[in-house]
C-alpha cells in the first residue's frame, strides 16, 4: 500500500491536501483501486477577521473535516518571502502553523513538500492558471476551476496527486 502502511479500508486512500496561507485552499481526494482520483471536498481556506488581522478559522475546518478518516495529509512547505515585512511574515507564519496543526490533528501521517519540488515533479510552473488547468484535466470540468481565486484549492488537490504518485513510484 502507499506510504508503507496498510489502510484499514483496503485499497481506499483518503488524502488531505493543504495549500497554506489565508488565500490558500484545502482539498480532500479519494484514491480507490487505481481508479481516477476523486475530489471529495474542496474549499478556500476560511479566515476570521480579528482586530484588523486575518487568521485561519481552524475550528470551522476541524468541524468540516473531523468525520473523515484520513490516511495521510500533505502540506506545501513554505517560507516567508524575501522583502516581506515583519508583520506580514509573522501573519504568514501563524497561518502556516495553523494549517500544520490541522494536518497533525486530522491525519496519522503528515508529509511536507516545497513548491519547487512538487511543481517540478508535476511539470508545473509558478503560474497559478497552470494549476487550475491541471486540476481541470485531473478532476474534470467543474465551475470550481474557472475561478482564479480557487488556485489554492487546485494546488491543494494537486498536492494529493503528487504525494500518491511519488509513493506509488517507490513501490
Amino acid at each position: 500500500m502507499v506510504l508503507g502502511t496498510q489502510s484499514p479500508r483496503g485499497n481506499l486512500m483518503l488524502v488531505l491536501g493543504i495549500d497554506p496561507g489565508q488565500a490558500g485552499g484545502i482539498a480532500v481526494v479519494k484514491f480507490l483501486n487505481g481508479n481516477a482520483p476523486k475530489l471529495l471536498k474542496a474549499m478556500r481556506t476560511p479566515v476570521l477577521h480579528v482586530k484588523k488581522k486575518k487568521m485561519i478559522d481552524a475550528a470551522s475546518i476541524m468541524l468540516d473535516l473531523q468525520d473523515m478518516d484520513f490516511d495521510v495529509a500533505i502540506i506545501e512547505q513554505v517560507n516567508a518571502m524575501p522583502r516581506q515585512g515583519v508583520s506580514s511574515s509573522f501573519q504568514f507564519g501563524r497561518s502556516y502553523g495553523a494549517a500544520e496543526a490541522l494536518c497533525q490533528l486530522l491525519a496519522p501521517k503528515v508529509e511536507h513538500v516545497t513548491p519547487a519540488v512538487w511543481k517540478k515533479a508535476m511539470g508545473l510552473v509558478s503560474d497559478k492558471q497552470a494549476s487550475l488547468d491541471m486540476a481541470k484535466l485531473t478532476f474534470g470540468r467543474n465551475e470550481l476551476w474557472n475561478i482564479k481565486k480557487n488556485d489554492g484549492i487546485a494546488e491543494a488537490a494537486l498536492l494529493c496527486i503528487y504525494l500518491v504518485d511519488k509513493f506509488n513510484k517507490v513501490d
